[in-house]
């Protein structure tokens, strides 16, 4: 099947770079990407590894989309006989198709991603019923690919913001028996690292992520228990200060 691939390329200058490829049909984005790569162009510089969208590895903007190139197949997602690549978006490009994600690493560890654990029962092992397992065995699941945050409309307004991964991250500890952090802990890094209360609820995040997670629905859930423990959203704040002003009368 014949087809164009339009590349989105970095080096020291930005630009566009075309090629014509005749594939078969059940070419994955990645296998398309690795065509060109070891046929075409050499010089072509992308991220991967596993194959199995399981690593995250090869996460990048397929027709204005970020997704995992190793799951989707090149011809579900031709616009007009083009397949256009691009690298995640919010991160600062090395080369070509390679961003530097410590950005989003680094927020990550912000949060405190990681189980403290309780002291384990005495000559046993901790019983966890099916119910709490449910409450995080969909989160465990991420494998930090960054679609979503490559996705996140709130980063767009402020780059300070953490991103729906690692609220998704904090959600899978919270509902964790045993997890020893105290709750207000958790909640006083998700409002004050990031301001959990910016998700502007755009769904790009369950759009983008390869394993079905839905971010903004964890981030509703944390903000939830957060208003429930007494933190306050200020962006709230922020519109009742409005209706003050305007002598009781909100401007929207």
């Amino acid at each position: 099947m014949k087809y164009k691939v339009k590349i989105k390329r970095f080096n020291k200058e930005t630009y566009f770079q075309t090629y014509e490829v005749d594939l078969d049909k059940n070419f994955t984005v990645l296998e398309t990407i690795e065509y060109i790569k070891n046929y075409i162009d050499s010089t072509l510089t992308y991220r991967a590894f596993c194959k199995s969208a399981i690593c995250g590895s090869c996460a990048m903007v397929v027709n204005g989309v970020s997704k995992l190139s190793c799951k989707i197949k090149s011809v579900d997602y031709l616009e007009n006989g083009v397949l256009e690549i691009e690298p995640l978006k919010h991160f600062n490009v090395i080369k070509d198709l390679v961003v530097n994600q410590d950005e989003g690493f680094n927020k990550l560890n912000k949060i405190q991603p990681f189980m403290n654990p309780k002291s384990a029962p005495t000559n046993e092992e901790f019983l966890i019923s099916p119910k709490e397992v449910e409450s995080y065995d969909k989160q465990s699941e991420c494998i930090l690919c960054m679609a979503c945050y490559s996705e996140c409309g709130a980063l767009e307004n402020d780059t300070k913001y953490i991103g729906p991964f690692a609220f998704s991250k904090v959600l899978r500890f919270v509902n964790d028996s045993r997890d020893k952090t105290p709750l207000n802990k958790r909640l006083e890094l998700i409002t004050d690292e990031g301001n959990i209360f910016e998700c502007i609820e755009c769904q790009g995040c369950i759009i983008a992520c390869p394993k079905g997670l839905t971010p903004q629905f964890d981030i509703k859930m944390l903000q939830s228990k957060a208003l429930s423990n007494g933190y306050k959203n200020p962006n709230i704040d922020f519109n009742n200060q409005f209706s003050t002003d305007f002598g009781g009368f909100t401007p929207f």
